[in-house]
């Protein structure tokens, strides 16, 4: 194997890569990333897995003898992002790939492919394509509510629900839940996938503005990605997704507007006092102001009050402050519309549109904590 390619080319392509490869794995061959040349195509093809998800991508690049190799991951990362920008030539030699940049040399030992798992092609013609900036949108507004906890396997990925004229992506741990719906229509029909929250980190990690279309290939047990020169497959999670709708209060009455970024650094400032058991910050309404309070025992009390625009009054109802935080974040219009009904019922929170009225297709949920009065 003998190629040569620029490092600004390779240098991102790796990254992608490696971000998959564990750290240490029984496997040992895990801990590798697969570089493969073909002189048919002039390019090398660089992958990796971790079983449940592999990433491949594809770089341009000069080649004059072909071959395959499997090559320690994070070493192999970590010499190319210490080389200056320039030319990189790589040739394999005595078991070692020799790696020249300048007047620079390393050589990395390197093992066979026979035991690396194979990456089969897809046939992509079976696949659809998709806005490539909805589709980043709708994973980023729903999957912070992805469940970290192994025993809740359907928990842990993104719930998508294909249908012929609308699409709904779900995500939720039973304290948070992002819902974002569409009325695109694709030449799809009925089916709904479970997708692993790591696959999907991927995917949007890929997207820019170079590349309008992302090209989406679901099938039985697996769902596959192609986005310029990059390649995604992952595992389907196989479990049964509870019924998210029926845990979702539409019909909260109590509504209210704010501004979400003097929200979010209200809460920021409030929450240094809060409790670091608990984490909990109380929204109390009263005489037309929202009073964000934190207390804890040991190191005192916070308070801060802002306007809002809203009939309510004489209300309070108390929350996680890291994840009010993050749901703010979310929201990207000038006004945050929050409906509630009482203290230990969810809250919801939706964009407003230019003319001031809730934009429905992005719901973001979050249930309170208990009051200490309650």
């Amino acid at each position: 194997m003998k190629f040569s390619v620029q490092k600004s080319e390779i240098l991102p392509k790796l990254q992608f890569v490696n971000s998959i490869v564990p750290i240490r794995n029984p496997l040992q061959i895990l801990t590798n990333i697969l570089f493969e040349i073909d002189n048919d195509t002039n390019r090398l093809t660089l992958a990796s897995t971790d079983l449940e998800v592999s990433a491949v991508a594809e770089v341009d690049c000069d080649i004059e003898d072909e071959g395959n190799i499997a090559v320690p991951a994070k070493k192999i990362t970590e010499i190319i992002r210490a080389l200056p920008e320039g030319e990189v030539i790589f040739a394999t030699e005595n078991k070692s790939l020799h790696i020249q940049c300048g007047h620079i040399d390393f050589d990395l030992i390197y093992t066979g492919t026979e035991d690396f798992p194979e990456i089969p092609e897809r046939d992509w013609e079976e696949s659809f394509n998709l806005d490539a900036k909805l589709f980043s949108n709708m994973i980023q507004k729903t999957s912070f509510a992805v469940s970290e906890q192994v025993g809740r396997p359907a928990f842990s990925g993104v719930l998508w629900e294909i249908n012929n004229d609308s699409q709904v992506v779900v995500a939720t741990d039973g304290k948070r839940l992002g819902k974002y719906e569409t009325d695109f229509s694709l030449q799809v029909s009925n089916k709904k996938m479970i997708i692993p929250i790591k696959g999907l980190s991927l995917v949007r990690r890929i997207i820019s503005d170079e590349d309008a279309q992302l090209k989406i290939l679901p099938e039985e047990n697996v769902i596959s990605f192609k986005y310029d020169s990059y390649k995604i497959y992952s595992r389907l999670i196989e479990a049964n997704y509870p019924d998210y709708n029926a845990v979702i209060p539409y019909d909260n009455s109590k509504l209210i507007k704010i501004n979400p970024q003097d929200f979010k650094q209200a809460v920021k400032r409030i929450s240094l006092l809060a409790s670091e058991d608990t984490l909990k910050v109380k929204l109390m309404f009263k005489n037309g102001k929202l009073i964000i309070h934190c207390e804890d025992i040991e190191t005192g009390q916070a308070e801060e009050s802002l306007d809002f625009e809203g009939e309510i009054d004489d209300f309070k109802i108390g929350f996680n402050y890291k994840y009010l935080t993050e749901i703010l974040q979310l929201i990207d219009s000038d006004e945050v519309v929050m409906k509630l009904e009482n203290s230990l019922d969810p809250a919801l929170f939706y964009n407003v549109d230019d003319e001031g009225d809730v934009v429905e297709d992005n719901l973001l949920l979050l249930m309170p904590l208990r009051l200490s009065s309650d």
